[in-house]
């Protein structure tokens, strides 16, 4: 399976058929226009499943052996490189060299530390004064898992208060935008963003760590991507052509000041087994191994009740009211937001009234039937100017 720079959302799809998944993959250092609306998260999550399928998983570098170490170490700087290298079971070269992957892994220490410690500037493969991209990534099993911007201290440790997330969005606003970009966005609602990323980051804690009969998983990730987006009208056609026809209205109603939009991207992307299959497996108490045991309508139907009030697979009387809060809070931001889990692609424009802000999605588009994916994705777009 070779992935081009090019790739789209609908080629993502493409690839995940059972005919197109291969044992081995080759990823870009990066894709087209920085991956932005959703596509790095999209082929985050498409490494994850590739990973995650039956027999030795294989990553081709784009590199000969001499080179091997600058290629790992630029590749693990993006959301979908990084998935593939944590994931995968062997990693080797352009002429076939196999390469330990434990050492291909140390390679990656200098930004796994970054993101440890938020160095959020340090997480960035974007060259210059700004970074576009800021990654913060917890992996499984990894000594410096918990990373400090995510948890505090203790055992084990605890997901950090909103107000940690909000101070993040903060941070990387200010490396990322300007004075004026940044000061619309709180306009817009900072606060509100690090809820929204609270409960994501929360609910990824909570439910993709561990397998469906409660083992933690020995290779997974779970974190988050933030991306600064500017959009000139004279690119939706030539650069962006075949997106969903919600989200080309939701940018072109938010481009009303001009030809140029400035948009925070922010995706949450986990390795778990996909919110219907957790929900349903605590809800009959009986294991959803495979989602072709239960129809489109059933999943649909679980995902949705994910986001209702008190809807919980944790023990914890406490937990349930994450999603909900989550909705709620892209609301307030008029968020576009696009959820990819199990079978189901769905996507919801937030116009920030009162009737919006109840989760309603619909299909990404209206034709075709979805392979399932591994893992779970939310890419959430908010206009700043």
């Amino acid at each position: 399976m070779i992935i081009q720079k090019s790739v789209t959302i609908d080629n993502i799809e493409e690839l995940l058929t059972a005919e197109s998944m291969h044992d081995f993959v080759r990823v870009p250092l990066n894709t087209n226009y920085g991956g932005i609306f959703g596509i790095e998260a999209a082929l985050a999550q498409l490494m994850i499943t590739w990973a995650k399928g039956e027999g030795e998983k294989l990553l081709h570098l784009y590199c000969d052996e001499d080179d091997w170490a600058s290629h790992v170490a630029a590749l693990g700087r993006s959301s979908a490189g990084l998935a593939a290298l944590v994931m995968c079971t062997k990693v080797d070269t352009t002429n076939h060299v196999e390469i330990e992957k434990s050492e291909a892994l140390l390679k990656l220490l200098p930004m796994i530390q970054a993101m440890y410690d938020g160095a959020l500037k340090e997480t960035s493969n974007a060259r210059g004064a700004r970074p576009t991209v800021i990654n913060l990534f917890s992996i499984s099993n990894a000594r410096r898992e918990y990373l400090k911007p995510f948890y505090a201290g203790g055992l084990p440790p605890k997901v950090h208060p909103s107000d940690s997330f909000e101070g993040i969005i903060d941070r990387a606003s200010t490396l990322m935008q300007t004075r004026a970009d940044r000061r619309a966005l709180m306009k817009h609602g900072l606060a509100s963003l690090g809820n929204v990323i609270y409960e994501l980051i929360l609910n990824a804690d909570q439910h993709a760590t561990t397998d469906l009969h409660g083992a933690k998983y020995k290779k997974g990730l779970r974190g988050l991507t933030i991306k600064s987006i500017k959009v000139q009208r004279s690119q939706l056609k030539d650069k962006f052509s075949g997106l969903a026809a919600t989200f080309e209205r939701f940018i072109a109603n938010n481009m009303t000041q001009g030809d140029t939009l400035d948009l925070l991207e922010v995706s949450v992307i986990d390795s778990g087994p996909g919110m219907a299959r957790r929900w349903l497996s605590h809800k009959h108490g009986r294991i959803i191994e495979d989602l072709s045991a239960i129809t489109i309508e059933e999943e649909l139907e679980a995902t949705m009740e994910c986001f209702e009030k008190h809807v919980t697979s944790k023990d914890d009387e406490a937990s349930g009211m994450g999603l909900h809060r989550a909705t709620k809070a892209m609301n307030d931001l008029k968020a576009f937001v696009r959820l990819r889990t199990g079978r189901l692609s769905l996507q919801q424009t937030f116009s920030g009234k009162p009737q919006t802000a109840k989760f309603a999605p619909k299909p990404w588009k209206a034709d075709g039937t979805l392979s399932a994916v591994e893992g779970t994705v939310f890419t959430i777009c908010i206009p700043v100017n």
